[in-house]
């Protein structure tokens, strides 16, 4: 038997010690809590910030205990875009804080939850820490569903009036219906369930033995009733996206395509069931507006009977003939995307007077749209286009928009931190350049995502929990809660394996070129 050399054992110690740190920020992340709701946020925080300083640490212990063997030539360290434009989004905030002139929030961000410059060279240097693994997608995603279980419970506990943990017994009154769980504010939790719903579906679909079949559909089922009491009408956003993109990778494969109807019929149902316990038991938090009309019989039974009228059409189709399927399926969706997009330009200017009822709550864009989204939003792009033109393309670093609110309030009786949209917020504290930048960083991310699809099929499960989670951020906010897991998709979505599944098929088309000329 060869000795184990140095190499091998660091790249056993780096794969334990990258299998502990997923797990740790995925399941255990989500549950972390101290005094409550008191001081969630910063408990969040300093879990996550702590665990990836001593990820970091112990890495680089790790190389130092098992140097490379000697005449072994040093692999080289591949810089991975996405890494790269994370590192620039922290120079951009770095230089936006001396320009904005507010360096007592720079490093930290206290006025602006906690995304500041030591935060974003954090998610950078995981991000970069990560590309380097080789990482199998159906660890994390396994961890951040399994871990939503305890999230989801407690959560539809809460809403029911249960609270065994007391988390409500000294919040004050006017708090108690927007929080809930371990997560906190309503808008966080549903944030947390657009990543948690995919990987939740994800274990779902791959299950096979009948216990492991069993188990999953029971995850499912607290999966989403813990959606259905999120509160928050931003989570409708991330599950339409959900709903919409995730069939995508499943037509080349029937079973699972298949399956995911059933996950469909199966929400559908608990959003049944749900609507009709919630006329018997008492409500102590919010319910979304789209959770009461989707669990309304109408809606919820119709849902149901869609996708089971779905999997009994698909019982018989070739795999062949779904492929055929994907370009027409892209090409409705985005024709539905540019509709819906038209139809709102219109239905705010030319057809502005046309009623709506209850809906021009949701379509027609006002100062008071989004629970005083509009408002916010019409302020901070005043706050922008005050820039001088370094802020413009630098921004004015983390608290910009509270100093700027301090001098005008928006609001009588509470200070404004943030924009309520992460990329209108990016725009504001790292300007032009660092927005684009955290643009830059999705659209690799993905792109990588694609492509380990090829080889890990559980990554379509994490590309399309990142993509719900860019979606709602157009009307939510960066913070510790659940930002760091987006972080940390992106991180393993631009891993070594996504890079080796894209040289492997660069290998095998050389050699289908060879053979054909052959």
């Amino acid at each position: 038997m060869e000795p184990i050399t140095f190499q091998e054992k660091y790249l056993r110690a780096s794969r334990a010690l990258t299998t502990a740190y997923l797990i740790a920020v995925c399941a255990v992340l989500p549950l972390v809590f101290w005094r409550m709701y008191f001081d969630i946020t910063e408990t969040k925080l300093a879990f996550f910030l702590g665990t990836s300083l001593l990820y970091l640490f112990l890495l680089l212990l790790a190389r130092l205990i098992f140097p490379l063997d000697y005449g072994v030539k040093p692999e080289r360290i591949r810089l991975h875009p996405a890494a790269i434009a994370l590192f620039l989004l922290a120079l951009c905030c770095c230089v936006g804080s001396a320009l904005g002139g507010h360096l007592e929030d720079a490093v930290w961000g206290e006025n602006n939850r906690y995304q500041g410059i030591f935060t974003l060279l954090v998610y950078a240097g995981i991000v970069f820490t990560l590309a380097q693994q080789s990482i199998d997608p159906r660890l994390p995603f396994r961890a951040l569903a399994f871990g939503a279980v305890p999230v989801c419970l407690l959560g539809t506990l809460n809403h029911f009036g249960v609270d065994p943990l007391g988390f409500f017994r000294d919040l004050a009154e006017r708090d108690q219906g927007r929080f809930l769980s371990t997560i906190g504010n309503a808008n966080f939790y549903g944030s947390y369930l657009c990543m948690a719903v995919p990987a939740s579906i994800e274990v779902f679909l791959e299950a096979k033995r009948p216990l492991n079949r069993m188990l999953s559909t029971l995850l499912l089922v607290v999966v989403f009733l813990g959606t259905l009491v999120a509160g928050s009408d931003s989570t409708a956003l991330g599950l339409a996206a959900i709903a919409l993109l995730f069939p995508i990778g499943l037509f080349s494969d029937r079973t699972a395509l298949r399956r995911y109807l059933l996950a469909l019929a199966l929400f559908a149902f608990t959003a049944l069931a749900f609507g009709q316990l919630a006329r018997f038991l008492p409500s102590a938090t919010f319910v979304s507006g789209f959770a009461l009309k989707f669990a309304s019989l109408p809606v919820s039974g119709s849902a149901l009977a869609a996708a089971l009228m779905l999997w009994f059409l698909t019982r018989k189709s070739s795999t062949e003939r779904l492929l055929r399927l994907r370009k027409p399926y892209w090409i409705a969706l985005l024709a539905l995307v540019l509709l819906a997009a038209i139809a709102l330009v219109l239905l705010n200017t030319a057809l502005s007077n046309v009623p709506l009822g209850g809906a021009a709550r949701y379509l027609r864009f006002s100062p008071s749209w989004g629970t005083d989204r509009g408002k916010i939003w019409m302020f901070a792009a005043r706050v922008y286009g005050q820039y001088t033109p370094l802020q413009h393309i630098f921004g004015a670093g983390p608290g910009a928009l509270f100093h700027a609110d301090a001098v005008q309030r928006v609001f009588a009786d509470a200070a404004l931190d943030s924009a309520h949209n992460e990329y209108l917020q990016y725009l504001l504290v790292s300007g032009a350049l660092g927005l684009a930048a955290y643009l830059t960083t999705l659209g690799f991310a993905l792109r990588s995502g694609m492509k380990m699809s090829a080889l890990f099929p559980a990554a379509r499960g994490l590309s399309v929990a990142l993509v719900a989670y860019a979606v709602q951020a157009v009307v939510n906010i960066a913070q510790p809660m659940t930002t760091p897991l987006a972080f940390l998709i992106v991180g393993v979505l631009v891993s070594r394996g996504a890079r080796e599944v894209g040289d492997g098929k660069a290998a095998l088309n050389e050699v289908d070129e060879g053979s054909k000329e052959t």
